[in-house]
Formats: structure tokens, sequence, C-alpha cells
């Protein structure tokens, strides 16, 4: 497949308007504004932002969940429930560093905050709003092998990244379809050179940035054959360095090699996926928060292993820290959840 790189110029021609009639496009968007505002607002939430941002779900009706595995997880904590203790409005993004703190974003608070591996908060910035160091409608968090931390936002299609203390650095992208732009910036993740591979939602593509916001190239298109994405969503690095993509108007995860190249397609990954993570095992979670809110575990050749925890509503990030625990953010209710492996006890 062909590369597009930083000089390609036609491509501010090409994706959204091009894929899709207005129509489709407003029906689309709509019935995704339905889907999330009905949930967050049962959960007593209230929208950051009065610009309508398309919410990521699936178009297809939900389906029957397969018989579930036997578990092989235990729910060991739960943030956000203790009195005086913090509150998240919509956690969603997730990811842990190689000292195992915990990093998170949520939906309407627009807050970024980091824990220690037991989840004491160890400082917050950020909240709603798209002034520099606000963050609109943030969806993805990724950590740099240096601490850099960098926070895709859909609500105002870019990026922005932070240092290890929190402190506002810089911001990359904004709206459109020309390359280093984006139609909602969803996933996000960060390579060991570092480059952050970034799920353009509504371009139908995957964008890859240096360290510092500059674009370098792009892959990608609307469509449904091998390569080609509808809305991408979730978006990680795997233990042996593809690019993992959760094409979620697909249903189907697609693995990449960084230069774009195509590796492998997962079909049967559930319905509704969008959020992906996976673990030094080549294990990989996806989320599927609007259809059936469950989080599915696979192993590296994709055959279910089990569902993790009972009761979610609306649930996306997950993340694997260095001693095995595994975070979960259960949107919808509001709070992140830990669980062990009962077998690696």
């Amino acid at each position: 497949m062909k590369i597009r790189g930083r000089h390609r110029q036609d491509s501010a021609q090409t994706g959204w308007d091009s894929e899709m009639t207005d129509e489709v496009s407003t029906v689309r968007m709509a019935r995704q504004a339905l889907i999330i505002g009905g949930l967050l607002v049962a959960a007593g939430l209230v929208a950051c932002s009065a610009d309508p941002t398309p919410q990521p779900t699936s178009d297809r009706e939900p389906e029957v969940t397969e018989p579930r595995p036997v578990s092989v997880f235990e729910e060991t904590a739960v943030w956000g429930e203790a009195p005086g203790g913090v509150r998240f409005a919509a956690p969603n993004g997730l990811t842990v560093d190689s000292d195992g703190h915990v990093y998170s974003t949520e939906f309407q608070g627009g807050h970024l905050r980091k824990f220690t591996p037991d989840g004491v908060l160890q400082w917050e910035v950020g909240g709603a709003g798209t002034e520099p160091g606000m963050l609109a409608n943030p969806i993805g968090v990724a950590v740099t092998g240096d601490g850099a931390i960098y926070v895709s936002e859909s609500g105002s299609s870019r990026v922005s990244r932070f240092e290890p203390d929190g402190t506002f650095h810089s911001t990359f992208g904004g709206a459109g379809s020309e390359p280093g732009r984006f139609r909602s910036a969803m996933g996000i993740a960060v390579s060991d050179k570092p480059e952050a591979f970034v799920a353009d939602y509504g371009n139908h593509r995957v964008q890859v940035f240096d360290a510092a916001g500059g674009f370098l190239r792009e892959w990608g298109q609307h469509g449904s054959a091998p390569g080609e994405f509808d809305n991408p969503i979730g978006v990680q690095i795997g233990p042996a360095g593809n690019v993992w993509v959760v094409d979620s108007g697909n249903e189907r995860v697609q693995v990449f090699a960084q230069d774009g190249n195509l590796v492998r397609v997962f079909e049967d990954v559930g319905p509704g996926p969008e959020i992906i993570s996976l673990n030094d095992a080549g294990e990989f979670y996806v989320s599927s928060p609007w259809t059936d809110s469950q989080v599915r575990l696979f192993s590296p050749e994709g055959e279910l292993i089990a569902l993790v925890g009972d009761g979610l509503s609306g649930p996306h990030g997950t993340a694997t820290g260095p001693s095995g625990l595994l975070y979960l953010a259960d949107t919808a209710n509001g709070v992140i959840r830990t669980f062990t492996r009962l077998e690696d006890r």
C-alpha cells in the first residue's frame, strides 16, 4: 500500500467530504451524539462544550454477546468513590509509564491526572476548554520514555503536550483535512523514537508526528478494504513495535508496521470496538463501550480469552502496569477500576 508523506498535496482534497454525502454524515453524527449523550447524562455528567463533537460509536445494531468465558480477573479497587477524593467526569484515556504511574484523561471534565500505582493523586492539570493547557473532550493519552505526555483532543481536533510534572508545553494539529490536521483526534500512541501516532477519526487515517509535533507521514483512506478505515479510534504500539488500530466502523483491528505497511487484520473483536491496549505478552484488550459495554481480552492470535468486569457502563481505556495490574476506565459510571489476573497470582 502507498504511504503518503509530507509533500503530498492532494490529501486535503480527499477524505470526509468526498467519501460520504452530507446527509449520511449528518445522520451518523446525530446518532453518535445521541448514544454518548444519553449515557453521560444518565451518569449525571454535563457536556463541557457547546459545540457538538462526533462521538465514537458503531452504526450497527447491538449484537447478542457470545457466551461469557470463565473470568480470569478479580476487581481489587475502585477509584473515584471515596468521600473527599477525586471525582471523575467520564474518565476514558489511560496509560501507564515504566515506573507504574497511571495517567488518566476525562472526556467531560477535561482533566489530565497522574496517580501512583495504587491510586494516590500526584497532580491534576487541564480542565474543560480550548485555551492552551486546557483540554476539549480528550480521548487518548500516551507517555514517552523521558516522561513527555501527549493528549489527543477530539473536541478541538488537536494534540496537547505536557512536561513530566504536568506543565503545559505545546499543541499541534487543529481542525481540517490537510496533512497535520484532524477531524477529531482520537487515540494516540508514542513509539520509542519517539513518534506520535494519532487516529484521525473523520479523515479515516492514521497520522504520524515527530516529538515536536511536526507532520511526518500518514496512511489510510475511507473504505473497508484491508488497510482502509471507517472512523478509526483506538491506537497502540504493541510489544513488537507494530501499530494496532481499532477500525471502529468496520468492526476490526488492523495491525501495521510503523511505516504504514499492513501486517495483519483481526475481524472478530466484538461489536462496536473503539479502544485497544496490549500487555507485554502480546495479548490485547478491546473495549466496546456503546454496544454491549464489554471489555474483551484476546490472545496474540485473536482467540477470545475472557470478558473483563461486571456491571460496566461505556468502558473505554485499559492499561496494564508493570506488576500486571489491569486498570480500566468505566466511563459512564465515572470511576477507574483495577483488576488482578487470577492466574498470575
